[in-house]
């Protein structure tokens, strides 16, 4: 039988649980360790600090439930993948736990050689940043009641849970990297109050975007005039933001704006996409702009895998056990800038 079927049909779910736990048949158990962790994965297929290991509750008092029907709506926390355009995805080396990112004071240069002169080798120097993986885990646990009697809704909606609990974790620990470097390099509301709000967003954000693009051009970045870059901000500030890159110096000549020194100012900087995101460390007002890759990276040394536990003879439960391996850093701070809006 195929994890697909098993993903998919709630009678082939649980004709396995039932001969994996109950049977105790090894091929069975070895079928829903697989499944699990394909679920666990969804969102990456669907787009191509150490924590000890807990258990998410096996308690059995939830709602009686007259149907087993997968058409179950849970309560799910919130979580996103825009936080990985940010970072530049890093291969760690085999057996390796970490990775080093340099920061050089000395670059190379090029220099005209002369027929027959010989290359001058310039001196490197400098510091490195090295980041580590952490371990991330959880457990998700079955009661036999809920295996024996086919507790389909219940137990999909446990690993439901689960598996939103692990990335909004992740999400909020690569989120949290970026608003607390931004943090440290705030631009303030441009403009004056007679401005009006419009304005006052677009030179905003024109101005972070000088900023970044300023502050790095001589790091070996690239073409920091024309790099694109991700505005990630909360879904409270789109109107606004949208309406600072909607705007165009006709509409502020036609009346938008009653200053006539105030015509001819929209965003110049196009090239910024714009995320939102009701993350918790992207708060209203307070959107951050930030340039993609470069030393803002992260690695996976393990995805996250499912371990199957020995049923509890105190209590029948079962357990599967997810571990994560991973890690990230923003190893320069320059590449994010926090924006205040009003």
């Amino acid at each position: 039988m195929s994890l697909t079927k098993l993903n998919t049909d709630p009678n082939a779910v649980m004709d396995v649980l039932h001969k994996a736990y109950v049977n105790k048949d090894e091929q069975s158990s070895q079928m829903i360790t697989g499944m699990l962790q394909s679920f666990c994965l969804e969102p990456i297929i669907a787009k191509q600090k150490k924590y000890k290991l807990q258990s998410v509750g096996v308690s059995t008092d939830f709602a009686i439930l007259t149907k087993d029907s997968f058409n179950v709506t849970i309560e799910e926390d919130n979580f996103d993948l825009g936080w990985e355009q940010a970072f530049r995805n890093v291969t760690l080396g085999r057996g390796q736990d970490a990775w080093e990112i340099y920061n050089v004071e000395n670059g190379l240069t090029f220099n005209q050689v002369e027929e027959g002169q010989r290359i001058q080798m310039d001196k490197i120097s400098g510091t490195k940043v090295t980041a580590y993986v952490d371990y991330y885990g959880g457990a998700l646990g079955w009661t036999d009641k809920m295996i024996r009697f086919r507790k389909v809704p219940a137990m999909v909606d446990r690993a439901m849970i689960f598996r939103n609990k692990f990335w909004t974790n992740k999400a909020n620990n690569h989120y949290s990297l970026l608003s607390t470097a931004a943090a440290l390099n705030v631009v303030a509301w441009q403009g004056a109050a007679a401005d009006g709000q419009l304005r006052r967003d677009v030179l905003t954000i024109n101005n972070a975007a000088f900023q970044i693009g300023n502050v790095n051009k001589n790091k070996g970045y690239g073409d920091m005039a024309n790099a694109p870059l991700i505005m990630y901000a909360n879904p409270f500030d789109e109107d606004r933001i949208e309406a600072a890159f909607r705007v165009t110096s006709n509409a502020l000549a036609g009346g938008m704006l009653a200053n006539a020194t105030q015509i001819g100012q929209q965003i110049t900087r196009r090239r910024i996409k714009r995320i939102y995101t009701y993350n918790s460390n992207i708060t209203a007002g307070s959107p951050i702009l930030v340039l993609p890759g470069q030393k803002s990276q992260k690695a996976d040394a393990m995805q996250p895998t499912t371990y199957t536990a020995p049923v509890d003879p105190l209590t029948l439960n079962r357990y599967e056990a997810v571990w994560a391996i991973y890690g990230a850093v923003v190893a320069d701070t320059d590449q994010c800038y926090q924006l205040t809006l009003g």
